[in-house]
């Protein structure tokens, strides 16, 4: 399936013919998706609020580093006026693919395209997220609003309550607040699945050589049935390590509870080859990330002026498509709303595509997932 098969349609609609009277719009979450929407909608003259419950752009690690598509990531950034900004501190270097044999700890080095290609160059979170910051007003988010819930208010509009005691409302509320949105609660019960699989995130900030020299420019893949290990170069040579471990979830709180996530994590990788437990080993500590999904077939309940966009709308795995998929929404979603002056038929278009999306990608994402931790991805590499 081709990469332009898989994301299928998407709005391309001019922007500029704006509403006579410009709603006032907020926006629920302060992430790629969220920021993304933000811009454009500020770029087309409307009145937007981003409410972020981190307390600053510097709060927390942002994560590992992301691959920005050509026909999806890439297109949200070049309707926000940023592509250009992006391919200037994007890695190139960084598409190069490893795969690592389990037990034999054997590295097979993958390509990364022609030289100078810009399929899916890499940049890391917290870049991605101040490139879109430093586009927007300083006052355009509001940090340290985390959103307890939302109701219907007066002539239309929504009732907006945050964990810090601030009210407010909005004509257009566009959930973009992840895994646990506020903003779906509102719209559906429906709850995100555990997968049975956990992350373990992990850092090495000074690799020493063989390390680099194992996992390269790039990432490095390695399946192993039950557990699997990825890593990735992140900028400034930090690299960031996932032990990935399909175990139950209370069996973990009492091996934690017992001897300490950092044993946890390294005990259960004791059949693998030295120089792969070796990246294990070289980190510090751990940062224990569950991973959910929500159902394939998930659907919400349209309400006038909301509507929801990346893992609020679709979450699913990480299989690598996750903020590419949730920065294009964000882009058709605020590209509808600038070029249509009805808001709520613009939310009703976008949300078409939105799930259209989703529905083609979700029932392959979560499936090739629970695929990786299997002997079959042992025996041909992921």
């Amino acid at each position: 399936m081709s990469t332009r098969t898989f994301y299928g349609r998407y709005i391309n609609l001019p922007a500029g013919r704006l509403m006579p009277h410009p709603p006032r719009i907020a926006i629920i979450g302060g992430g790629p998706a969220g920021l993304t929407a933000a811009l454009i909608l500020h770029r087309g003259g409307h009145r937007v609020s981003v409410y972020e419950g981190e307390s600053s752009g510097q709060q927390r690690t942002q994560g590992g580093t992301l691959d920005l598509h050509e026909d999806s990531g890439q297109v949200a950034l070049q309707r926000a006026g940023l592509l250009e900004a992006f391919r200037a501190v994007a890695r190139h270097e960084g598409q190069e693919q490893r795969t690592g044999d389990p037990w034999t700890g054997e590295i097979v080095a993958g390509g990364f395209g022609p030289e100078g290609s810009m399929a899916k160059p890499e940049i890391d979170r917290g870049d991605l997220r101040q490139l879109l910051l430093d586009a927007l007003p300083a006052d355009a988010v509001q940090w340290g609003h985390c959103l307890s819930g939302m109701k219907p208010a007066d002539a239309g509009r929504h009732s907006l309550r945050f964990a810090n005691g601030v009210q407010t409302e909005a004509d257009i509320v566009i959930g973009a607040d992840g895994a646990w949105s506020k903003v779906r609660a509102a719209l559906s019960a429906c709850q995100p699945l555990q997968t049975g699989i956990t992350f373990f995130e992990g850092w090495i900030a000074q690799p020493a050589a063989d390390i680099a020299g194992m996992v390269g420019q790039g990432s490095l893949f390695c399946f192993g049935g039950e557990e699997a290990l990825f890593v990735q170069r992140n900028s400034g040579d930090r690299f960031c390590v996932y032990a990935a471990l399909k175990r139950p979830s209370d069996w973990l709180d009492a091996q934690i509870a017992q001897q300490g996530m950092p044993a946890l994590v390294t005990g259960s990788y004791t059949g693998w080859a030295p120089n792969l437990r070796g990246l294990l080993e070289a980190c510090t500590d751990f940062v224990r990330r569950p991973i959910y999904s929500l159902p394939a077939d998930f659907r919400w309940t349209p309400r006038n002026g909301v509507t929801l966009i990346g893992d609020a709308a679709h979450l699913t795995p990480p299989v690598g498509v996750g903020v590419n998929l949730a920065m294009l929404d964000a882009s058709d979603v605020a590209m509808a709303l600038c070029a249509q002056p009805d808001a709520v038929s613009a939310i009703r278009h976008a949300e078409s595509i939105v799930r259209e999306r989703a529905s083609a990608l979700m029932p392959d994402a979560i499936d090739g997932f629970q695929r990786w931790f299997t002997t079959e991805a042992t025996a041909d590499g992921g």
